[in-house]
């Protein structure tokens, strides 16, 4: 194919295609035919706008090659800085579009004669089916992978077969069958390509300039594959059945509307408690714990700010209120000199018996309408431990940990009414504070008729 063909293919379509887009545009208003034509003419221009910078960006990289002082011509260092200086794109961006640009681009031997792309099958996709740069650069790495155990016969056959698989397969399953092809070049190199995966995974701990603590994990197959599963196992809409009463619709201030990166961060939290929780070793003699400093006037009134050891950023007073009656967490509550005044310790947690009694009270958290388990929910107390509440049956009940931070946070009161538990709203809620029944969800029971 000739770089004529390979540069005014994708210019003639695009014109077309672009002049029908502003017509459409130009429309008052569109009316749903005319918005999906848009989209799909928007998709079109996108992919021909990447066929027309890569055939660009091989031309360039030729122009460098051939030309004495290409590139000081040109007026920057690289074909990329080209791109990147003149075109406006970003740099990762640059370079990508130039090295799929070099890499089909028509190849010139010593005597000047021109010669096929060293990669045809991507070169004919560019041009004709406007195969995305996305796409064409991740097959290019992935015959870079594969081509010191491949002969070139297999070579030319693993890129048609990935051309042609690129425009039937989704963006999700194409990366999964470029991961999974080595294998089939590389069959005694598993364990060498599972350690150079191990090396490269790891944890960084980055403290953010607002108080915001970041963890970047970077995870092997076997670390991912237990970490997916766990986070599954909290998250996955599939595993959390939900029982709707039409007659009660539900308020919107009270649903669960966290996003799923949220919701992931409170399933990891939770994991974390649990693993303390199971840990009976210690550490320097010390337990494995949660140490929380709160200020004396600061617990009694649940005001100000508290701080968790090891944390830069403080918390506030009423979630370390709350943070007190959890499982593993040590209160220090500090004096006016903050000196320690009290070094709580963990008999005012729910004993192992009182949990299991628990899960099979409340079979899960109480909320209303809340299905979650009893292996996700945390013991909470009714009345408060900082407030003098007791460890005791009367005065314990499993939550969420969602629902735990909405009942010690925003006002919500536990009511004990004939032997049936109902949530008492506040005012700014429900104005007139109407009684919500208790957990635990109603399970359907089959009688002997």
């Amino acid at each position: 194919m000739s770089v004529e063909r390979l540069a005014s293919q994708p210019a003639r379509q695009l014109a077309h295609s672009a002049a029908r887009f502003a017509a459409l545009s130009a429309e008052p208003r569109g009316d749903a035919a005319s918005l999906i034509e848009r989209a799909a003419l928007y998709g079109e221009l996108r992919r021909l706008l990447d066929s027309a910078g890569i055939a660009l960006a091989g031309e360039l990289e030729s122009f460098v090659d051939l030309t004495p002082d290409g590139a000081r011509k040109l007026g920057e260092r690289s074909p990329a800085a080209v791109m990147q200086v003149v075109a406006g794109l970003d740099g990762a961006e640059a370079g990508v579009i130039c090295r799929v640009g070099a890499a089909i681009r028509p190849q010139v031997n010593l005597q000047g004669e021109v010669l096929p792309s060293r990669h045809e099958a991507i070169e004919a996709a560019v041009a004709g089916e406007g195969l995305r740069l996305a796409r064409a650069a991740r097959i290019l790495s992935t015959l870079d992978e594969i081509s010191p155990f491949a002969s070139s016969g297999e070579l030319r056959s693993a890129e048609q077969f990935l051309v042609q698989k690129s425009s039937d397969l989704t963006d999700r399953q194409f990366a999964r069958l470029c991961r999974e092809m080595p294998a089939a070049f590389l069959p005694d190199a598993a364990a060498d390509r599972e350690e150079y995966l191990r090396r490269r995974s790891g944890l960084v701990v980055r403290t953010l300039p607002e108080g915001l603590v970041q963890w970047i994990i970077t995870m092997h197959p076997e670390a991912a594959g237990f970490a997916t599963a766990a986070l599954d196992a909290r998250t996955a809409p599939r595993r959390q059945p939900t029982f709707l009463d039409v007659s009660e619709p539900a308020d919107p201030r009270e649903v669960d509307n966290r996003t799923m990166r949220e919701k992931r961060l409170d399933a990891f939290v939770a994991m974390c408690r649990e693993s303390l929780g199971c840990d009976s070793g210690s550490v320097a003699g010390t337990s494995v714990t949660v140490v929380v400093k709160i200020g004396l006037e600061e617990l009694r009134s649940g005001l100000g700010a508290a701080e968790i050891v090891g944390v830069d950023a403080p918390i506030s007073a009423a979630t370390a209120r709350r943070l007190a009656a959890a499982a593993n967490i040590i209160p220090v509550v500090l004096g006016g000199e903050s000196e320690p005044l009290d070094l709580g310790r963990e008999v005012r947690l729910a004993t192992e018996p009182q949990r299991r009694a628990l899960e099979l009270r409340d079979r899960g958290c109480i909320w209303h309408g809340c299905t979650a388990p009893p292996g996700w929910c945390e013991v909470a107390h009714d009345v408060p431990w900082a407030e003098g509440g007791g460890t005791d049956l009367g005065n314990l009940l499993l939550l969420c940990p969602f629902h735990h931070r909405v009942f010690d946070l925003e006002g919500w009161v536990l009511d004990w009414r004939d032997g049936e538990r109902w949530f008492i709203p506040p005012a700014w809620v429900d104005s007139v504070q109407t009684p919500r029944r208790a957990g635990p969800v109603p399970q359907f029971d089959l009688q002997p008729v």
